[in-house]
């Protein structure tokens, strides 16, 4: 254990780079609770807001539960500075023309604040619920690579139309009027830990976002998390990019529970930037320990950045 005092650790991290912090608020609650947290955590001032999307709650089946991209439209109108989105979109739900049309209307709606996650959907009961035979993983990346893709043309297509024609997805012509407010196109971030995950992310995308492989150490995930960082500064520059304008975040989930201990959040905080990393994202903690959240809000997150 590092046994030098908290606020040398956090006057070192400070020095390094200029830090993102985010909060996952999953839809788990009637909709006035949960602008009652986005309103929290708007006046925290964390600079990101974003929502789940999946049929259901992965945590409980039958718990409360919804729509990821309806509870977005009503984040969108419940805020005025937070960045907001998904974390990430899911390609098992929607085809990514309906995606990209949803992103613009989302960008207009919160006046250009969307961050457009998107992931390559691996929940079995997505696919249950959609009727979708479960993918191999190797059909699973082919379907992200091409939707990602269409993603990306089609949102940078304002003003015109834009075609598809690939082994899983084709579009003969979708109409971009109006585009969306930011430009070239919203932010998009793609999540995931694969390879391919990683390809895309280098070529197309502004950020990318991983939470580590589930059941693993906390020290396991930060030596995979620098291997993969490093990975993508290899195909950042291979695709004529600089590696510098790839963010990178991190989903603090599963081992990486912000909660755990009053100091544990600024310990990864700390651990992980050493690996790269540039975005933090908390889950809404359970209710007994809100008042760590306001502390880390109020106290810790100035201080790192």
């Amino acid at each position: 254990m590092d046994d030098r005092p908290a606020d040398s650790m956090t006057a070192q991290i400070g020095t390094r780079a200029a830090l993102r912090f985010g909060i996952l608020t999953l839809q788990d609650a009637p909709l006035p609770e949960l602008s009652q947290r986005w309103r929290h955590a708007e006046e925290l001032g964390f600079d990101a807001l974003y929502v789940a999307d999946h049929v259901g709650d992965y945590r409980d089946l039958k718990g409360f539960w919804l729509d990821g991209w309806t509870a977005l439209a009503y984040l969108a109108t419940e805020t005025t500075r937070i960045r907001i989105g998904t974390l990430v979109s899911n390609p098992i739900l929607r085809h990514p023309v309906l995606l990209a049309k949803e992103a613009v209307a989302l960008d207009h709606l919160s006046d250009g604040r969307l961050e457009l996650g998107v992931g390559s959907g691996i929940a079995g009961f997505d696919h249950a619920a959609m009727g979708v035979d479960y993918w191999a993983p190797a059909e699973r990346a082919a379907r992200f690579a091409e939707y990602v893709e269409v993603l990306d043309g089609v949102l940078r297509s304002a003003g015109g139309s834009y075609r598809f024609r690939g082994r899983f997805f084709r579009t003969e012509g979708t109409p971009m009027h109006p585009g969306p407010v930011q430009r070239p196109r919203p932010p998009i971030t793609v999540g995931g830990q694969s390879p391919t995950a990683l390809r895309i992310a280098a070529a197309l995308a502004d950020c990318w976002n991983t939470h580590g492989p589930f059941g693993r150490s906390l020290e396991d995930v930060s030596a995979i998390t620098r291997r993969q960082n490093r990975r993508l500064d290899e195909l950042c520059r291979a695709n004529g990019r600089d590696p510098s304008e790839l963010r990178r975040s991190l989903l603090l989930f599963d081992a990486l529970d912000a909660w755990a201990s009053p100091d544990a959040f600024e310990r990864m905080v700390r651990t992980f930037t050493d690996d790269g990393v540039e975005e933090f994202v908390v889950v809404w903690p359970p209710e007994h320990r809100l008042g760590l959240l306001d502390h880390i809000a109020t106290h810790v997150i100035p201080a790192l950045r």
